[in-house]
């Protein structure tokens, strides 16, 4: 396949303009406050709120 050099300032058909700045990362992650529902050993997210240990592997989380 052969390429061309496109001339400054004409869009790629498939992404932003040259002149456009990149997009912010997108932030992921649960919040904080589920931070007592991951199990330490696995990093599993207990599916119930109140659950002591983990479903996966069985270790005890945290309070």
């Amino acid at each position: 396949m052969t390429t061309h050099p496109r001339p400054s300032g004409t869009p790629d058909h498939g992404g932003p303009a040259p002149d456009t700045p990149p997009a912010a990362p997108a932030e992921g992650g649960e919040p904080a406050c589920l931070l007592h529902r991951v199990c330490p050993d696995c990093g599993r997210l207990a599916e119930h709120p109140a659950a002591y240990h983990c479903a996966r592997c069985g270790a005890e989380l945290p309070d």
